[in-house]
């Protein structure tokens, strides 16, 4: 088993003993990957590597914020990337990470603290509205958001998968 393997196994156990019964799936988001594990038992049922991280995404960004054009095209590439692992999650399953880049995401949100977390689909799609609005124009400042390509690769590939996997949210552990 592979390290990145190993890891999302450890972040399944974890969150398996958060919720020992009813389906579960964990996330980790790296530079490089997007990872699931995903299950109704104490291993998970499937587990998938797709090559999607915020490396990937952020460097389709070259201006700070994002232009609306380079948003539409991240957008289409983490749809695409996204639409096969739907069919390999249990159904009805909790999303649950442990990813720092999205704890700092979810701060953003409004949602903070040292412990489990909750950062619900509305919260995350509201932050992308936030977002968007400074795309088009509105001074960052006034959102409280950054511009930097890390953050918008990370934002959109959070909402993306919440709103297109069909999770309510993403449960935080510590």
């Amino acid at each position: 088993m592979s390290d990145v393997a190993h890891t999302l196994h450890q972040l399944y156990r974890r969150a398996r003993a958060l919720q020992p019964a009813g389906a579960i799936t964990v996330l980790q988001l790296t530079d490089g990957h997007c990872g699931f594990a995903s299950g109704h038992a104490i291993e998970p049922d499937s587990s998938s590597l797709l090559p999607l991280g915020c490396r990937q995404v952020a460097a389709l960004f070259r201006h700070a914020p994002p232009t609306g054009m380079e948003i539409e095209r991240a957008i289409m590439l983490v749809e695409d990337t996204l639409a096969p692992v739907r069919p390999t999650l249990a159904a009805g399953s909790q999303l649950y990470c442990a990813d720092a880049g999205v704890r700092t995401l979810a701060a953003h949100a409004g949602v903070s603290g040292d412990g489990e977390l909750w950062l619900s689909t509305e919260q995350l799609e509201y932050t992308f509205g936030r977002f968007a609005e400074v795309v088009q124009g509105r001074p960052a400042a006034m959102e409280g958001l950054p511009v930097d390509a890390d953050f918008a690769a990370e934002l959109l590939i959070v909402r993306e998968l919440t709103h297109h996997l069909g999770f309510a949210g993403i449960r935080l552990l510590p």
